[in-house]
């Protein structure tokens, strides 16, 4: 019995496995991007929780300013008072918040278990200072804006 081409054809697609015995996968999803999320502003639960978070304590006289902004007439930063505040409820940031001073730091640094504070340096938007903890010396650089710690050991 003779086997024409066309025949070949059709058997090889009926074959699992593809033509010629490859596997056929199927083609890609098509990603389409979400909508953006509507951004939707802080109560002030959520505005007191990550501002003391950031270090605020003792919030006073807080109300909702105009549109998504509260007012704080007063709070302590790491043992320091400071206000009045601004705070903005749609993107969690207060505004024009004035960079850690080096008694704020010296706060900073206890509340995280630091102990000898000693040498506390300027450096631009950061202060340097050497520290102990659980014996150990660290020299340390801490974001005056954020309050972030960058620690290594002395």
């Amino acid at each position: 019995m003779r086997h024409c081409p066309a025949m070949l054809v059709v058997c090889a697609v009926i074959l699992p496995g593809g033509a010629l015995g490859q596997q056929v996968s199927p083609p890609p999803p098509v990603q389409r991007e979400a909508p953006p999320a509507p951004r939707v502003a802080m109560t002030q639960p959520q505005m007191e929780i990550l501002l003391r978070a950031r270090g605020y304590e003792r919030l006073e006289g807080v109300e909702r300013g105009e549109g998504d902004r509260f007012r704080i007439a007063a709070a302590e930063r790491f043992g320091v008072r400071v206000g009045p505040l601004l705070f903005d409820a749609l993107d969690g940031q207060l505004i024009d918040e004035p960079p850690l001073t080096e008694s704020q730091v010296q706060g900073l640094l206890r509340a995280r278990g630091y102990v000898e504070v000693t040498q506390l340096v300027r450096d631009g938007d950061a202060i340097e200072a050497r520290a102990r903890r659980e014996g150990v010396p660290f020299l340390l650089r801490i974001d005056a804006q954020t309050g972030a710690v960058r620690a290594r050991a002395d």
